[in-house]
């Protein structure tokens, strides 16, 4: 089978088109893929392929080169966080046998002694010196990346992706994008996160190019976005909060721009809603998925999201997504049942972990976790986690409905419903708020107003909790887990 990195360049290894825009620098699609040879070369020489080879690095050349590298040499690449504590690195290093580490080097001080081979952005030259084109051929079920979760739910699992996994997912996804070499994606996604891989996999195949925004202040996109005539964005639900509350990125016109992407969660309605009213000529599509999907599993298109606001859509090409009550039978509409999947993107696996992979794949079908409802047309709409699901009285509560009414307020920017420890109810229901400058008093009477007289009382709300900053984990996403900690410190001390 073709190995994915040939893949990948099969239409642009020969083209003088930019692929990679940073700063100053200017890569082409050309030169990407004559160093990922070189480099491939000198790790097949030196540890021949079937390895494991660690990479932890912010989103820059050395990554795009020594990650593609590394599976184009016949091994595979093992992507940790670059927050990852020492502690989960040291589990990850002995759980998973390495025999080299590339690393970016102001991340060095995460290991403690290496006994392998480590490679920083200073050896890339060395490594690449070889003028010749390397192959190394693969099987389809062979391991590419390993993709180590973010640990917010507990241990850290390591996501087996194959080649045929990465090669079905990419192709999926250039199909319902419609990407093309005209294509250009401002990046602020890690490459280490699955969703931030896939900008780069089908802007490569696509022979397109790609802005790397690291900056902290994410209104720069904006700035980037326009000088660099990029025609896609895409971000995870804290990434478009913070831009329509922190900057003027709704006013706005993005010239070039021709579509958003969004998922990684939930976006509550009333951002988008915002968004496809402030870009009625850009298209919005919703999407849904998981690292176990290398990345995808659904999109919704974008001349249904107004009418069906609120919805994932309906599984991508290539995979068979349906929501199945607990006896495995397809729900009815306004039942709820479980998200599952089946097709060429379901991971292989998690690594060192067959009791784990026996739960989340049975019978070649990947079963999310996730819980949600399908309307007539087969669309469907996500309730939530089933590991954020709240237990409280009796009940099994949803955030998500709670959340989006709160947000319908106008003072409320953000809203995370969680339930933490209680005595009575088991666990209480406390929604955290964003208001900006508003009075925060008042606006909890708002709050409590509109959920006494819209919610069943067992939904409302037990106590708000306002705060200035969500924790989100190495993805931005909304970290659920430590958020409910520090809830649990302050009440602790009322």
């Amino acid at each position: 089978m073709t190995n994915f990195v040939d893949y990948l360049f099969e239409n642009s290894r020969l083209s003088n088109r930019p692929f990679l825009l940073e700063s100053d620098v200017v890569i082409t699609h050309a030169q990407l893929y004559n160093t990922v040879n070189e480099i491939a070369s000198a790790l097949f020489e030196r540890y021949g392929s079937g390895n494991h080879i660690l990479l932890i690095s912010e989103n820059n050349y050395f990554f795009i080169a020594s990650y593609l590298a590394i599976i184009k040499s016949g091994n595979t690449a093992v992507l940790v966080e670059t927050k990852i504590s020492e502690k989960d690195l040291a589990q990850v290093v002995h759980s998973c046998p390495l025999v080299a580490y590339f690393a970016q080097e102001k991340l060095l001080d995460l290991f403690n002694g290496p006994s392998v081979d480590v490679y920083t952005e200073n050896d890339l030259n060395s490594l690449s010196k070889r003028k010749f084109e390397f192959c190394e051929s693969v099987h389809p079920e062979d391991v590419a990346v390993i993709i180590f979760t973010s640990g917010s739910t507990g241990t850290k699992k390591g996501v087996m992706l194959t080649h045929k996994n990465l090669i079905a997912n990419t192709e999926s996804i250039l199909g319902y994008l419609h990407l093309t070499e005209s294509d250009r994606v401002c990046v602020v996604l890690p490459f280490f996160y699955c969703y931030g891989a896939s900008l780069l996999h089908t802007h490569i195949r696509a022979g397109g190019s790609v802005v790397l925004n690291n900056k902290i202040f994410l209104g720069s996109v904006i700035k980037d976005i326009n000088q660099y005539e990029c025609t896609g964005f895409s971000g995870v639900p804290s990434t478009f909060q913070i831009l329509i509350n922190k900057t003027h990125f709704l006013s706005e016109e993005f010239p070039s721009l021709r579509y958003f992407t969004q998922a990684g969660g939930q976006l509550p309605n009333k951002y988008i809603q915002l968004i496809v009213d402030a870009f009625p000529q850009k298209e919005f599509f919703v999407m849904y998925g998981a690292t176990e999907a290398t990345a995808r599993l659904s999109y919704l298109p974008p001349h249904l999201v107004k009418e069906k606001m609120g919805s994932i859509g309906k599984g991508i090409p290539g995979v068979t997504l349906e929501v199945l009550d607990r006896n495995g039978l397809p729900i009815k509409p306004g039942e709820i049942g479980e998200i599952t999947a089946m097709g060429d993107n379901i991971m292989k696996g998690y690594y060192n972990d067959p009791e784990g992979t026996a739960v989340a794949v049975r019978g070649g079908r990947y079963y999310t976790g996730d819980l949600a409802t399908v309307d007539e047309d087969g669309y469907i709409y996500v309730v939530g986690r089933s590991k954020n699901i709240i237990k409280s009285g009796g009940y099994r509560i949803s955030p998500n409905e709670i959340e989006d009414l709160i947000l319908s307020l106008e003072e409320v920017s953000g809203c995370v419903v969680v339930g933490v420890p209680d005595d009575v109810m088991g666990e209480a229901v406390i929604a955290v708020v964003q208001s900006g400058g508003a009075e925060r008093e008042n606006v909890s009477a708002k709050i409590m107003s509109l959920c006494n007289t819209t919610l069943p009382s067992y939904k409302v709300p037990m106590g708000i909790e306002f705060i200035d900053e969500y924790p989100l984990n190495s993805s931005n996403k909304v970290d659920r887990n430590r958020l409910k900690a520090v809830i649990m410190d302050r009440r602790s001390q009322k």
